[in-house]
């Protein structure tokens, strides 16, 4: 598929996007390999995500492998099935989603589900979109599918809570849409009724449905991630994956901030720095030659 927006190969970059684009993981994964002294610029070691890099003379490397500057060709759904954490990689070597993608990718996840819930899942090697979708600015819409304990009626109280926003971990939530999934109704285990809702959100704090669900007073039994924007994930069997279309990623650029966005913004900021004499020396240099060459 054609690639979606991002710098030219040619212009500088921020090093922490070059190694998103690269694959080497999420913003937190990244941050922390920057930390540890892990990342290296032609040979000396950086920490500053900021750092700008020229593909010609940069030389990224994590451990000693140089991570290349390529355009992002990664753009998948996956269906998360329960028990997988929602990472590429555990220290205590428990099951993550990576055991479901082709071990060549080097793409990062979008966003998180917790290690019981199941569904929609994007991973992407794409930085630029990874960055808009899971930036706290972002508004784009993730619909859930919960069942809860006991039966739910649609002018059950809790639902216009969910509704007007939930106050949790001291923040309130942006107001959510929801409603009764009407006869799918299911008997519990100890004889009890479950009932169904649905319920859209527009933000993505940690385990952000559980405790909004909890804190009206509902208890889920499972929650499951049926669409991302305006990706549904549809029939697509449990741990299975597809390619997304280049409709959808044009789709998922347009809901989550504009399709020209992440390379135009990107540029136009540094520009102004850099002619405002901002910019630290080291990245001034690097910035200065690729505007003399073009």
């Amino acid at each position: 598929m054609t690639a979606a927006p991002s710098d030219d190969l040619a212009r500088p970059r921020r090093l922490d996007k070059w190694l998103a684009d690269g694959g080497a993981g999420s913003h937190a994964e990244i941050a922390a390999l920057l930390a540890s002294g892990r990342v290296a610029v032609g040979g000396v070691v950086e920490h500053r995500g900021s750092r700008l890099v020229i593909p010609a003379e940069a030389g990224v490397t994590i451990d000693g492998a140089v991570v290349e500057a390529r355009r992002p060709q990664v753009y998948a759904l996956l269906h998360k099935p329960a028990g997988y954490l929602t990472t590429l990689a555990d220290p205590k070597g428990r099951r993550t989603v990576a055991a479901l993608l082709p071990p060549e990718w080097r793409v990062g996840v979008v966003g998180r589900l917790d290690r019981p819930t199941t569904g929609a899942l994007l991973v992407t090697d794409d930085g630029d979109l990874n960055n808009l979708l899971t930036s706290p600015d972002s508004h784009v819409w993730k619909r859930y599918r919960l069942t809860v304990v006991g039966e739910l009626e649609p002018g059950d109280p809790r639902l216009q809570q969910l509704r007007d926003g939930v106050v949790f971990q001291g923040t309130r939530s942006r107001p959510a849409r929801c409603g009764v999934v009407e006869g799918a109704s299911l008997p519990g285990r100890d004889g009890t009724r479950l009932g169904v809702l649905w319920l859209e959100i527009s933000e993505g704090r940690f385990r952000q449905v559980r405790k909004m669900a909890t804190q009206v007073g509902f208890k889920v039994v499972r929650l499951h991630r049926e669409a991302i924007g305006p990706l549904p994930l549809g029939d697509l069997a449990e741990g299975a994956w597809r390619m997304l279309t280049d409709a959808e990623v044009e789709a998922l650029y347009a809901v989550a901030g504009g399709r020209e966005a992440p390379a135009t913004r990107a540029w136009a900021a540094l520009l102004a720095q850099w002619e405002a004499g901002a910019l630290e020396a080291v990245d001034a240099g690097c910035f200065a030659r690729c505007v003399k060459h073009g």
